[in-house]
């Protein structure tokens, strides 16, 4: 089981009932939700235990944790076109606090030196520019943006694709 120390965080997977209500309760937020692509809303106990399913095949598909208490998640998902997509959310009250750009920095330095040669890509939806700017700080360069389906919005929406 992976654990990932940051300089103020821990990346691990969640484990008690009270890291599940801070999950329901963090991302059931709109504010949160309506960044995330794959995220229906409202975000039910039963979404979460579907996510815990998926996640918990997936070693690097973790949650941020400052002291002791669940703040988001993030991970490395591995697509079909080889590439591994950057995902991340923090609950409301720790935004802009370098928690999303430390969490990410740290995944990414583990995975890439545990996995071979990984190709690595994220985006942004364009209306998001703190995200953008996480992206940014940890190297990824814009290549174009394609409409992503939003499940929380349930449209398409215009997405900042870009790559490390």
């Amino acid at each position: 089981m992976i654990e990932i120390k940051t300089d103020r965080l821990i990346l691990k997977k969640p484990k008690s009932k009270q890291d599940i209500i801070s999950i329901v309760s963090q991302i059931g937020d709109w504010e949160v939700v309506k960044w995330l692509a794959r995220v229906p809303y409202p975000y039910t106990y039963n979404d979460c235990e579907d996510y815990l399913k998926i996640s918990n095949n997936n070693e690097l598909a973790l949650n941020i944790f400052l002291d002791n208490q669940l703040i988001g998640g993030v991970g490395l998902d591995l697509h079909n076109d080889n590439y591994y997509e950057l995902g991340y959310w923090l609950g409301k009250d720790y935004w802009g606090k370098g928690y999303a750009t430390e969490s990410s920095k740290y995944l990414l330095e583990y995975a890439l030196g545990k996995l071979d040669s990984p190709k690595i890509k994220s985006g942004y939806f364009i209306d998001n520019l703190p995200s953008g700017n996480v992206l940014k700080k940890l190297g990824f360069k814009e290549i174009g943006i394609e409409k992503r389906y939003s499940d929380s919005m349930k449209k398409e929406m215009d997405m900042m694709k870009v790559i490390l």
